[in-house]
């Protein structure tokens, strides 16, 4: 499944196909508060624990995977976190497997993540919680058991995406409910994260674009100089 088919699922609200493993559920905005906004940011973390973002440099072969499995298998705290994030989003409880031959989280009682899906499903919390991964230079040692494969695991940090100004995402949720665009007080909690931040995009697209066009037909500014395609409110929302 290609970026642009998991974006339209968002947006309608649909579970995510992850093969091997089920449905990913992205949780509503009402879900989201019943956990407490700062516990949702730690259940991400978890979730997008990041090798590349791991202070010493890992081997090529060792995946996102055998970092998250590893430290859910030698640390406690660490399982029981992870493995509360997860059921945020699969719905379903969550057990290690590990034998000789392979190692895995099960999922419910025949569902699987694993090396072959992992990445997807982070992609996936990416792109529903409007995440940008950056590297950082804080991180928090893991175990000992832990460290003797990994080193060192990412910090538990929130990544909640950057404000802009005096925007967060609680004010975004107030101004979309009380615009007059469908959207109110009583069903913006039943939108998912992505959708929440697609509104808010596409409606402050939308006003900047109508204040243009009446600024231009009033003749307060120079419209010479505008090329209304770059401008027009159904373009594609630009990743900063």
């Amino acid at each position: 499944m290609n970026q642009e088919d998991i974006e339209l699922r968002l947006l309608a609200n649909l579970p995510i196909p992850l093969d091997g493993a089920g449905f990913v559920n992205i949780p509503s905005f009402r879900t989201v508060v019943e956990t407490g906004l700062s516990a949702y940011n730690s259940c991400l973390a978890y979730l997008l624990i990041d090798k590349d973002s791991l202070q010493n440099p890992v081997h090529p072969s060792v995946s996102n995977f055998d970092i998250f499995f590893t430290n859910c298998y030698h640390s406690e705290e660490f399982r029981n976190a992870a493995f509360a994030a997860l059921k945020l989003f699969f719905r379903y409880n969550t057990e290690l497997i590990s034998n000789q031959e392979e190692f895995y989280i099960q999922v419910g009682e025949k569902l699987r993540l694993d090396n072959s899906n992992f990445e997807l499903f982070q992609k996936i919390v990416q792109l529903a919680n409007n995440i940008k991964i950056t590297k950082g230079p804080e991180y928090k040692p893991g175990n000992s058991k832990a460290q003797e494969m990994i080193n060192m695991i990412l910090k538990n940090r929130k990544k909640q995406p950057k404000p802009k100004d005096k925007i967060d995402l609680v004010s975004m949720v107030s101004a979309l409910a009380w615009k007059q665009n469908g959207i109110n007080i009583f069903n913006v909690f039943d939108l998912n994260i992505f959708q929440i931040y697609n509104a808010f995009h596409v409606t402050n697209n939308i006003d900047n674009y109508h204040h243009t066009v009446t600024a231009i037909y009033a003749g307060t500014i120079d419209g010479k100089n505008i090329k209304m395609s770059d401008i027009h409110w159904a373009n594609k929302i630009q990743e900063e």
